[in-house]
């Protein structure tokens, strides 16, 4: 279980398009809360992480030293022990030294972790879940998971644990960027369902999906169920290799069109009809939509300082 401190501690998540930094008092309540938009390559993700953390204490009335430690969620890759980032592209980000540049100019220790995985200890903190077995998806420009095993976070050499986007599941369906056939992000991620509706129309949108599929256009109508699809291979891909209770889902694509997660629940009990086995484990059951509208990731970003 995350262990309460003495001091607050900052939490920052760094977004393609926003920075947004909280601050959390020694019960984890969010006190300060502060976003900036984020400018791109090495120097500019160091700039705009600082002015979000010195927003966020300014807010507070207190200084850095008056923090118990900072958290980073990014994307990419990210050897946690050293707080080096490796490769976030949508960052223009090659190697970084992310702990070490920040934590020299914020003056406390700076822990630095892949942002899906700060996203399920903020998942996990608003369930009050933090020693549970649980699992979190992010649906947003490509698909990644993290899990809780009893509270414990699963990592994997070089913590590539979670990865499941590049796990092909529909043969013939598209390549995927990592360069295989039919992966779980192919049908899922973002980027694949934004680029199968543009073939549609070129007013065709996530948000306006699932209308199009309600009023009966066929072609909406079956990228909608390739999507929830993947969402429910995703689903049950984390239940059966990982034993979660729960598997919350998020991300860009489940914001913009919460219905796909009704959708994937839909198509999840038809699976349970035809498999005694996948109605024992009452997938639909297990799947939660994370709250929206919540700085999930910063939250959970700051509670890396205290695990």
């Amino acid at each position: 279980m995350i262990p309460l401190l003495p001091a607050p501690s900052l939490g920052i998540d760094i977004g393609g398009s926003k920075t947004q930094a909280v601050l959390l008092d020694e019960q984890a309540r969010i006190v300060a809360d502060h976003v900036r938009p984020t400018e791109m390559g090495s120097d500019g993700v160091i700039a705009t992480a600082l002015a979000a953390a010195r927003g966020c204490v300014q807010l507070a009335g207190i200084g850095f030293g008056d923090l118990r430690g900072v958290g980073v969620g990014i994307p990419g890759r990210v050897d946690h022990p050293t707080g080096v980032v490796h490769t976030a592209v949508n960052l223009g980000l090659g190697r970084l030294p992310l702990g070490e540049r920040l934590g020299e100019l914020i003056g406390v220790e700076v822990r630095v972790d892949n942002d899906v995985k700060a996203t399920l200890l903020g998942v996990a903190h608003r369930l009050d879940a933090h020693d549970a077995d649980l699992s979190y998806v992010n649906f947003g420009t490509g698909v990644a998971a993290a899990t809780l095993a009893g509270g414990r976070l699963v990592r994997g050499s070089d913590n590539l644990a979670g990865e499941i986007g590049h796990i092909p599941v529909r043969p013939g369906v598209g390549r995927c960027a990592c360069g295989q056939d039919g992966c779980i992000e192919v049908l899922a991620g973002g980027a694949q369902i934004t680029r199968r509706l543009s073939r549609l129309t070129p007013a065709a949108s996530l948000s306006t999906l699932m209308a199009a599929a309600s009023d009966g256009h066929r072609e909406a109508a079956a990228v909608a169920d390739l999507a929830a699809s993947g969402i429910a291979d995703a689903v049950q891909l984390v239940v059966l290799a990982q034993g979660s209770d729960r598997v919350v889902i998020g991300g860009g694509v489940i914001q913009t069109a919460p219905e796909l997660a009704d959708l994937a629940r839909q198509l999840l009990v038809g699976r349970a009809r035809g498999s005694a086995f996948l109605a024992s484990l009452d997938l639909p059951g297990r799947l939660v939509v994370a709250p929206p509208e919540q700085p999930l990731a910063a939250v959970g970003a700051a509670l890396l300082v205290r695990c």
